[in-house]
């Protein structure tokens, strides 16, 4: 179990970096590790690299904390060559899925369309034969 509070008495949270050199690989993370300009384009700086201490003297001067530690070891290379085209394939798999499933939807709604309209049809067919 991880600390729940920084050494600046900020929440730690846990995040999973999805970066090419460490993909699904879990960090602990300070809410004030990012510092204003870094924080707009919402992007954690310094991911894939050691937080020395210069960077961290950086953050603290800008409103941020600089605290970062992986939970998860380093991966395999192999498992970093293979795990972004994984998550490249799943994503296209979701994306067609999403996108069935809206063509679903408005065949369904065609279907009932045609049906209603057809009703209508019959209806009147067997009003204008009585």
């Amino acid at each position: 179990m991880h600390r729940s509070l920084c050494r600046c008495g900020t929440r730690i949270e846990m995040k999973t970096s999805w970066t090419q050199a460490n993909p699904g690989r879990r960090f602990l993370t300070c809410q004030r590790r990012l510092v204003a300009p870094f924080a707009q384009a919402s992007l954690f700086i310094f991911l894939d690299i050691f937080i020395d201490t210069e960077t961290v003297i950086f953050l603290q001067q800008n409103g941020g904390c600089g605290f970062f530690s992986w939970c998860d070891p380093p991966m395999c290379p192999r498992s970093v060559e293979i795990i972004p085209g994984l998550l490249r394939s799943k994503n296209a798999y979701e994306e067609q899925v999403l996108i069935l499933q809206k063509n679903k939807k408005m065949l369904h709604v065609r279907i009932w369309c045609i049906g209603f309209v057809c009703g209508l049809v019959v209806m009147w067919i067997m009003k204008a034969t009585s």
